[in-house]
């Protein structure tokens, strides 16, 4: 029995990847799949558009995004508190429901003040001067509502996931979340959607080579976290990594390319800056509800900005 728990413990320590960078590697793997549904749902939920029922179920944010994160957080042994924040943690909820939103509104108060511009027009929501804003918002309920279902689901489950399985501080696990879910929706998603709008065999290449980079850049966080850790080179040493390092940082400079994106970077960045509140709202409040109502918010908040603009400037 000694020789073999030897000879376990030895292969353990030649083992490629570290935990850390296995269970990152499975949650890129999970985004990656993610973006498949995500696609597939798209392409169904335009040719069953104004369908009543199936078309709201057929879409990416339910069909593509909340449905796969439950079965996957169910697949991991997941439990999402579905219950209402407590009353001691009311003053953290509203807070992290409501930043996202007021983040954008200032966006677009520095953009018309400072530079000239309209934020809704460089994101293209904007609406006729005399469009009624409750009517506007009636519209985009659907899509909202869903939206912040999908994503706030997508939040909850990666923030529990990088925290418990990986192990990082509330404080990292917050700055995961949001650096994860913005690739996807920044990055993988985006991608998948222009494939299924406007299909070419090049653009089957690009978002292939994206899946792979997503997973392989996940792992090779895993790793550099764990170096980092033991504060030692020797997990950054193995041969094997190599290729793993190189798709990785394609993924690092998809998601950087989406930032430098003018004008889309800047809602990116608000993105970004949303899912992190999201993610650090339902920390504070162990509540899915939470997440769920500040992307809400925060894609309502996007639509409507138009209107905040033509009041006040």
């Amino acid at each position: 029995m000694s020789r073999l728990t030897t000879a376990v413990r030895e292969l353990r320590a030649d083992l490629p990847f570290p935990t850390e960078a296995t269970e990152l590697g499975r949650i890129g793997l999970f985004l990656a799949c993610l973006t498949v549904a995500s696609a597939v749902s798209y392409w169904v939920a335009l040719r069953v558009l104004g369908v009543p029922v199936v078309g709201a179920l057929a879409s990416p944010n339910v069909a593509g995004l909340a449905v796969p994160t439950l079965a996957y957080a169910r697949s991991r042994g997941v439990s999402l508190p579905f219950g209402l924040p407590e009353r001691s943690r009311i003053a953290d909820a509203l807070a992290a429901v409501l930043a996202p939103g007021l983040a954008v509104v200032a966006a677009s108060a520095l953009l018309a003040v400072g530079f000239d511009a309209s934020f809704a027009a460089l994101v293209g929501w904007t609406y006729h001067p005399e469009a009624s804003v409750v009517t506007a918002a009636v519209q985009v309920a659907e899509d909202v509502a869903l939206a912040g279902l999908g994503f706030g689901l997508l939040v909850a489950v990666v923030f529990d996931l990088v925290s418990s399985r990986v192990g990082l501080s509330p404080a990292r696990a917050v700055a995961a979340t949001a650096a994860l879910a913005t690739l996807f929706r920044s990055v993988l998603r985006d991608a998948a959607f222009t494939l299924v709008v406007f299909p070419k065999p090049w653009r089957v290449t690009i978002v292939s080579l994206l899946l792979v980079a997503a997973v392989c850049g996940c792992v090779a966080a895993g790793v550099t976290y764990r170096s980092a850790v033991e504060r030692s080179l020797r997990p950054l040493s193995r041969p094997v990594l190599a290729p793993v390092f190189a798709f990785g940082l394609l993924g690092v400079v998809a998601l950087g390319t989406a930032f430098a994106d003018v004008p889309g970077g800047i809602e990116h960045a608000l993105r970004a800056l949303a899912f992190g509140v999201a993610a650090f709202g339902y920390h504070r409040s162990a509540s899915v509800w939470v997440p769920a109502a500040a992307m809400a918010l925060f894609s309502l908040s996007i639509r409507l900005v138009g209107f905040v603009e033509l009041a006040a400037f």
